[in-house]
């Protein structure tokens, strides 16, 4: 059965239950992220190879993940919202708790190299965030607050999309991509680098495909180390929630959960979802174009 299906079908079950029961259980979420963020380091460090070449698409990558992030951040900020996070006591100790994971995940992957079934291990993960953010978030949303979710979604899918297009073509001019289409599909993968890396290589061969992967697979990691700073500095709900993508329905989510109320938190995983759905599609159009 499709993963996204299952995905939502368990975090819809999950948010019902959670209105009903009115529990939460934050630790129990913030637990699962960190493994997250260890598991996907971990697969991502085991596909980094060495060797000059390698280290320029390494170094390339990470540089044009930082650009997209900073052109999603400024398209959303054009949109004048604001809202307020849950208290981030100390955002030094935020951020260590996200990047150490991603850090010693990397390293290990890196050295250790493992053969192990990454995309199956990391389904059965996000299907367990899936559970507990529901519980966490039903148990405090209000349902007349849905209503206005789906709006504010479709608002931050297009800051994604600007965002995207933006990217694409400043990456284009400064001349770190050769090709139009080409930058476009990469950055409008979003953050899904399981789809647009292998999608970018099909069609334009391995490097550009572990380019893809790499731009989409930092920009997630990204997120989890500069969204923190800037709700604190800036509590934009678009910019922060377009950042993520569509990793925002699941990768993501725990992090937005933990920063905003439940009527954002439900936008992010709304937003991530459509994107999610998008995507498929508006990648193999661009490239047929």
């Amino acid at each position: 059965m499709n993963f996204s299906i299952v995905f939502m079908a368990i975090y819809v079950m999950a948010l019902v239950i959670g209105k009903v029961i009115k529990r939460s259980f934050p630790k129990i979420g913030d637990a699962i992220v960190l493994t997250l963020i260890f598991s996907i380091a971990f697969w991502g460090g085991s596909q980094i190879g060495s060797g000059e070449t390698l280290a320029n698409v390494l170094i390339g990558s990470i540089v044009m993940a930082f650009l997209v992030v900073l052109t999603t951040l400024g398209v959303g900020l054009a949109f004048n919202k604001e809202t307020t996070v849950k208290g981030q006591s100390n955002l030094v100790l935020t951020q260590l708790k996200y990047g150490i994971p991603l850090v010693v995940g990397l390293a290990f992957g890196f050295f250790v190299r493992p053969s192990l079934p990454f995309g199956t291990i990391i389904n059965y993960e996000l299907y367990a965030l899936a559970l507990i953010i529901g519980f966490n978030m039903g148990s405090e949303i209000k349902l007349r607050a849905i209503f206005n979710v789906t709006k504010e979604a479709l608002v931050t899918i297009i800051v994604v999309i600007l965002g995207a297009l933006a990217c694409a073509g400043l990456s284009y001019e400064l001349g770190l991509l050769p090709n139009l289409k080409l930058a476009i599909v990469m950055f409008m993968g979003a953050g899904w680098y399981s789809y647009t890396g292998p999608i970018v290589s099909t069609y334009y061969g391995p490097v550009y495909g572990v380019v893809a992967f790499l731009i989409n697979f930092f920009r997630e990691q990204i997120t989890f180390l500069i969204v923190p700073l800037l709700v604190k500095v800036r509590p934009n709900p678009y910019s922060a929630i377009a950042i993520g993508g569509a990793t925002s329905m699941d990768t993501t989510l725990g992090l937005y959960s933990s920063i905003f109320s439940g009527e954002y938190s439900l936008s992010a995983m709304i937003s991530g979802a459509l994107l999610t759905l998008v995507i498929p599609i508006i990648l193999p159009l661009t490239i047929s174009i």
